[in-house]
């Protein structure tokens, strides 16, 4: 009797969790995170000035401007801020560089999970020392994969083999992943014993090396330009491991990737999240909610200064008790600090307008 459709759903689950991204990079996330904190660590008073300076030059451009174009301008100068600081943080942190190594990394990941309906089985980031992981680990038909990923600004020399710089770099990776291979062939080598394990070097680059060979054999190990990753499994004929030895295989890994997740876990806590999610939860979603709470509160005072100007003090009194209410519950927190910020600077300006009508 075969597995049934649960135990299906539960194995589909698992695969795609080992697979995720969010397993892809982990030391490289953990130091891009490290130097962007210590940037801001070091440098948030000097941060503040790209950061709050497009708004003050706003605020002394206001009154000359009348209408729509008023508050167009506003919320520009208000972006630009934020948006001009994470630039900063981004090229001077130096994290920029390993940013890309760790975008290699996703885009091979990427490649080797469309593979699963062929009947391939990816775990990306298997640890088994402590102080390394293995970029990814692809097992198939054609046997077992330790796949490392690389990426460079230069050329990699794939088809010359001069001293350049980037020979080295070249030969240093190669390297790395022969080392991955035999820490695999260490670790699960009574489980996977006689399944054929190939060591495979991924290379990324900003320069077009469409002309270079698209994979090429150095040595033990295989060499492919991370654009044609997917045609090189394709062309993968030699048939080592059915697909109960794929499924054996995959859970041995499996096994020694979540005990050391969990020792990872127990050290040193959650692993840092992916830049996608932090973009999604840590900067988007807040910025939406916090720009909705800000158009919410600026127009409905907008709109009471255009029908009826004499309620704008009622007005700003009641939009004042209801954004602090909702400071009070969770899930509105953030739209009501857009919300007073609103509040705050339509009253500035208003009083701007008082105090210039007055010495008119």
């Amino acid at each position: 009797m075969g597995p049934s459709r649960f135990q299906k759903f539960e194995l589909t689950r698992r695969m795609r969790r080992l697979a995720g991204d969010e397993r892809v990079g982990r030391f490289t996330r953990d130091g891009v995170w490290n130097r962007i904190e210590l940037f801001i660590r070091r440098t948030w008073k000097i941060l503040l000035l790209p950061l709050l300076m497009p708004l003050g030059i706003s605020l002394l451009f206001i009154p000359l401007m009348k209408g729509a174009e008023r508050w167009i301008f506003v919320g520009a100068m208000a972006i630009s801020g934020p948006w001009l600081v994470s630039m900063l943080i981004f090229f001077y942190s130096g994290a920029a560089i390993p940013l890309m190594g760790l975008n290699a990394e996703i885009s091979t990941a990427d490649v080797l999970r469309k593979f699963r309906h062929d009947g391939w089985m990816l775990v990306n980031g298997v640890k088994i020392k402590s102080n390394a992981d293995i970029d990814h680990v692809i097992i198939g038909p054609a046997g077992i994969f330790v796949v490392e990923s690389k990426w460079s600004h230069n050329r990699w020399p794939v088809s010359d083999q001069n001293q350049s710089f980037m020979s080295r770099q070249l030969a240093s990776a190669v390297s790395q992943v022969l080392t991955n291979r035999k820490l695999v062939q260490w670790r699960f080598g009574k489980d996977i014993e006689g399944v054929k394990i190939q060591a495979v070097c991924v290379l990324w680059s900003s320069i077009d090396s469409s002309d270079d060979p698209p994979w090429i054999e150095f040595g033990e190990v295989v060499i492919v330009r991370g654009p044609a990753l997917g045609s090189w499994l394709k062309n993968l004929t030699e048939v080592t491991l059915d697909e109960p030895g794929i499924e054996r295989v995959w859970k041995v890994i499996e096994r020694q990737t979540l005990s050391r997740d969990e020792q990872d876990l127990a050290y040193s806590g959650p692993p840092r999240p992916t830049f996608n999610k932090f973009i999604l939860r840590s900067i988007l979603a807040p910025f939406f909610a916090t720009f909705t709470g800000l158009m919410s509160a600026l127009y409905g005072l907008l709109a009471i200064i255009r029908f009826h100007q004499t309620w704008l003090f009622g007005g700003v009194v009641a939009f004042l008790v209801i954004g602090i209410v909702a400071l009070r519950i969770s899930f509105l927190r953030r739209a009501a600090k857009g919300w007073l910020a609103s509040l705050a600077l339509v009253s500035l300006i208003s009083v701007g307008d008082v105090i210039r009508a007055h010495f008119r």
